[in-house]
């Protein structure tokens, strides 16, 4: 398949950094960013799947995450940690929001627009594999100090309440696309935006996707 072809411009990846079908879906997305981000360009969008009147203690989804999470595993390979699962899941007062780590991603793309794609598995790794509370500011110093970030600037934007609107902004854009299940892809081709994929989807199934779509728009511009 010659990406160099394609009329699509760019791909969003929505996502969610407290979607485990989303942790689940990253490496995909991370292979294809690896092997394509010279063909097209990436942008991650956060949904904000938890806000609002929804958020609260992760106690309420606990024992929900533990039923799915054999699923997870299966279908996508990756697996919650033990750390997930005794800082998280097991002390139950995890405050589930979607916003505080949609702020962080706003700021941190904002400087590294090129790197998305590692930012958003960085930040979700935060979580599923460190236990980290995302709802903290210091949660996030590692991934910060990793990617070169200046850490008080890191700070003092992560309260800044533009990037809570910009944050708020995407959830926004996310939801007048007529998304409201994460992951999801999207692609750009001219004016037109196709749905490449609603919920995880193994690498060889979305690029042959992709490839569907391509020939789609490379249709409609003729």
């Amino acid at each position: 398949m010659n990406y160099r072809d394609m009329k699509i411009e760019k791909l969003y990846y929505v996502q969610d950094a407290l979607c485990g079908w989303c942790y689940g879906m990253s490496p995909v997305i991370a292979r294809l960013y690896e092997e394509h981000r010279q063909d097209y360009t990436f942008e991650v969008l956060s949904g904000g799947m938890i806000r609002g009147n929804n958020v609260r203690p992760i106690s309420g989804m606990a024992d929900y995450i533990r039923q799915v999470e054999p699923r997870l595993q299966e279908i996508t390979g990756v697996k919650l940690t033990d750390t997930y699962h005794r800082e998280v899941l097991d002390k139950g007062t995890y405050l589930t929001n979607s916003e505080p780590p949609a702020v962080a991603m706003a700021i941190l793309k904002e400087q590294y627009p090129e790197l998305q794609v590692p930012l958003a598995a960085a930040i979700q790794k935060l979580h599923f594999e460190e236990g980290k509370d995302l709802n903290e500011v210091e949660a996030y110093m590692t991934v910060v100090r990793a990617f070169g970030a200046d850490e008080d600037g890191f700070r003092e934007k992560f309260n800044d309440s533009n990037y809570l609107e910009k944050a708020r902004r995407e959830f926004e854009l996310v939801e007048n696309w007529g998304i409201n299940g994460f992951p999801a892809v999207v692609c750009q081709a001219g004016e037109k935006l196709y749905l490449v994929a609603r919920g995880y989807q193994p690498y060889d199934q979305l690029t042959q996707t992709l490839e569907q779509v391509r020939q789609e728009a490379a249709a409609a511009g003729k």
